[in-house]
């Protein structure tokens, strides 16, 4: 199949939607990164783009083709490379920092406030269902809501975390080994890096404009020295291009 000319025709390549996980992935590869890097977190990014590995939806799995880019899909996309390449420095592990739907930071704080089980462990916004419930609840064998709390903290003790660093790209360094000289070679380097279908008249030279104004000029070599953030916008609003959502 691979070595058949239908497989690399015109009709063929690029005609492909890319998957929640393939689109993530194949960015990385694309990058140039060794490793998947731990911000932004990876199960909630391909969760959020509808594909949460293990997970299907039914035994058929996944639907595929024009269903992974609807509107709404297409921005949580467009955002998932923003978050790649400017990574946020507010970001919250999610293997560390448990959800409010199961109320464990409310019962430290409030054990550590002196309040009594019972209390420390109320639901919020709900009351108690009887006073039997409330005479177990006193009672840290049976208290659920404090077992979870104490099982949580051994857990965190115990599992390894997930490494969570940012995506180490260098696109400085990809454009140098390139030969980039200008603007444009960057733009130009980059689109053929990344997108394999090909794109509307203009484009190109469009984001080569959007890379020299950010530059503060044409000639990458005077901007040597602080042509990083302005490349990784750049690369941001490729990889945003419908284009790149085919493979």
């Amino acid at each position: 199949m691979f070595s058949s000319k239908d497989f690399y025709s015109d009709a063929s390549v690029g005609t492909h939607i890319k998957s929640p996980v393939e689109l993530v992935i194949s960015t990385y590869r694309k990058m140039g990164l060794k490793e998947v890097p731990g911000i932004p977190d990876f199960n909630d990014l391909t969760d959020s783009m509808g594909q949460k590995l293990m997970f299907p939806p039914n035994v058929a799995g996944w639907a595929n083709g024009r269903s992974w880019i609807t509107p709404g899909l297409l921005l949580v996309r467009g955002n998932f490379v923003y978050d790649t390449v400017f990574p946020s420095i507010d970001f919250v592990p999610l293997d560390r920092v448990p959800g409010s739907q199961y109320q464990i930071i409310s019962v430290a704080e409030q054990l550590a406030l002196g309040k009594d089980v019972t209390t420390a462990t109320k639901p919020e916004g709900k009351e108690m269902s009887s006073m039997s419930m409330m005479s177990v609840d006193r009672d840290e064998d049976f208290n659920t809501r404090l077992a979870s709390y104490h099982a949580w903290r051994k857990a965190i003790e115990k599992v390894k975390p997930i490494p969570r660093a940012p995506a180490r790209m260098d696109l400085s360094g990809m454009v140098r080994a390139a030969g980039c000289k200008t603007a444009q070679d960057a733009v130009d380097h980059l689109i053929t890096r990344f997108i394999s279908a090909p794109l509307e008249p203009g484009v190109r030279e469009k984001i080569a404009a959007l890379l020299a104004e950010d530059l503060g000029t044409q000639d990458l070599k005077a901007a040597d020295t602080y042509m990083e953030d302005a490349l990784r916008n750049a690369l941001h609003v490729i990889l945003s291009l419908p284009a790149y959502q085919l493979g």
